[in-house]
């Protein structure tokens, strides 16, 4: 008979007048004897506890431990993690069973301690949908140290590339603090869904994911730990990357390679032309001397030899000679004046117009003729050379006016263009055929030295001559 029948009816029969009252007594004590009896038929049963006691409680043995723990579920694809307040575990189930994200669940099974808490062959019973717990934010040398394995973490780091995970998923090696870790987004999580801003190499991302520290440093990858992500919302873009990439500086240094030396080149040519402009002055005054001082000189010297050799048999013509010589010194030192005053006027930045103007007065002051000078444009300095040549082509365009036109009103006109400066010499004098101008054959030097002139500045010299006078025009570009 079952011992609470048997505890019924001996309490009827014994006490047939104790009333209601003994017999609801009577049943409450066997009650407790009862469940006092199952207790002792299952001394193994574990208890419910926390997930850090069950830990404790399996350093203890080598032995795998019975434990029952309540948690909620922080990974469950490529295995399952639960955590509670004091610790986390992953979990092996015997069986497969749906799970989701922050549901709380309680497991039963054997904990062991290999690598990391986990329970082995655990039956999982689903509580209630719960709430995921915060991530615990960390430096990623923080998480190197293992304290926090297998809890949700969240931590930085700059992204050095991406590869691929599997057949869809993406792993992303990182760095941060003094580590190297990496972030695991599987193929089932949407991995495809990133956004392109964060695979960029050199961006700092924020990571949500539980930690999994690793234990073979010598890894082909030498991660310190594993952040298993869930899903793309675990990261997140805290800062773009640097322009300056290793790229970009090369690039950068490239750029001002060619640039200083295309300064470098600039500053050669410069000098260059400095120096060329310096050389074509020495050579444009040492012809001026040559021109002027040397040929003086060398007349000079031949009308005093010939002085010489005829003064005792023939005094006047020695004396003829000697009137020679002293009108070549005059002319001479005329023209070294005239020499220096270009100079001068070249080195105060005089302008051409200047120039010739002085010398239509002393012109007129010898000549007595009537000289005009008109200025056009904005005048602006010129080159020792091209005032030099310029002035000597109207030096002479008088001279000849005055000399062999006979010309009473002369015109000189200068213009200053942007890009050209033109000078014109215009008289009323009596013309020449230009197709029959006297040349060094016939003793003539004057037109030629104006054509040799013009064209040693590159300008273009133009002439009108006839019965109604004649027209000098050059025309140079600046």
């Amino acid at each position: 008979m079952h011992p609470l029948r048997w505890t019924i009816s001996l309490a009827c029969c014994t006490f047939p007048r104790s009333g209601l009252i003994g017999v609801w007594v009577l049943f409450a004590c066997t009650l407790v004897a009862v469940a006092q009896a199952g207790g002792a038929r299952d001394p193994q049963a574990p208890n419910l506890q926390s997930i850090e006691a069950a830990i404790q409680k399996t350093r203890s043995t080598k032995q795998p431990v019975p434990a029952v723990v309540r948690g909620i579920v922080i990974l469950n694809h490529d295995g399952l993690v639960i955590e509670d307040r004091t610790g986390a575990t992953e979990v092996q189930l015997s069986s497969a069973r749906p799970t989701a994200l922050g549901d709380e669940v309680e497991v039963t099974g054997d904990m062991v301690l290999a690598q990391r808490p986990r329970i082995l062959h655990g039956e999982l019973r689903r509580l209630w949908n719960g709430s995921m717990p915060l991530p615990l934010a960390i430096t990623p040398d923080e998480a190197a140290e293992g304290e926090n394995e297998l809890f949700l973490v969240q931590t930085e780091g700059r992204l050095l590339n991406a590869q691929p995970a599997g057949l869809t998923g993406v792993r992303l090696n990182l760095s941060g603090g003094h580590q190297n870790f990496s972030a695991i987004l599987a193929g089932d999580s949407a991995a495809g869904d990133l956004p392109p801003k964060l695979m960029q190499a050199g961006s700092t991302l924020r990571l949500t994911g539980v930690l999994f520290v690793s234990s073979d440093l010598s890894s082909s990858y030498g991660d310190s730990f594993t952040l298993q992500l869930r899903t793309p919302d675990d990261l997140e873009l805290v800062e773009g990357p640097s322009w300056w990439t290793r790229e970009h500086i090369l690039f950068l240094s490239g750029i001002l390679a060619i640039a200083v030396l295309i300064s470098i080149q600039i500053y050669a040519r410069i000098h260059h032309a400095r120096y060329r402009a310096v050389a074509e002055e020495r050579a444009s005054i040492s012809r001026d001397i040559h021109d002027t001082l040397a040929q003086g000189f060398a007349g000079i010297t031949l009308q005093l030899e010939a002085a010489e050799q005829t003064i005792e048999r023939d005094p006047h013509r020695a004396r003829a000679f000697l009137r020679e010589a002293l009108h070549l010194v005059r002319h001479s030192r005329n023209e070294s004046h005239l020499s220096i005053e270009i100079l001068r006027s070249a080195s105060r930045t005089d302008r051409l117009d200047a120039l010739i103007s002085r010398c239509i007065v002393q012109m007129k002051a010898a000549t007595g003729a009537v000289i005009e000078m008109q200025i056009t444009g904005d005048p602006f300095a010129l080159g020792y050379n091209l005032i030099n040549q310029l002035f000597r082509i109207v030096q002479e365009a008088l001279a000849n006016a005055v000399r062999h036109a006979n010309a009473t009103k002369i015109a000189v006109r200068v213009d200053y263009a942007k890009n050209q400066v033109r000078v014109e010499v215009e008289d009323n004098g009596r013309g020449f055929d230009p197709a029959f101008v006297p040349g060094p054959g016939q003793g003539h030097f004057g037109m030629t030295g104006m054509r040799e002139r013009a064209a040693a500045v590159s300008a273009q010299l133009q002439l009108r001559s006839g019965a109604e006078g004649t027209l000098i025009r050059v025309i140079v570009p600046v």
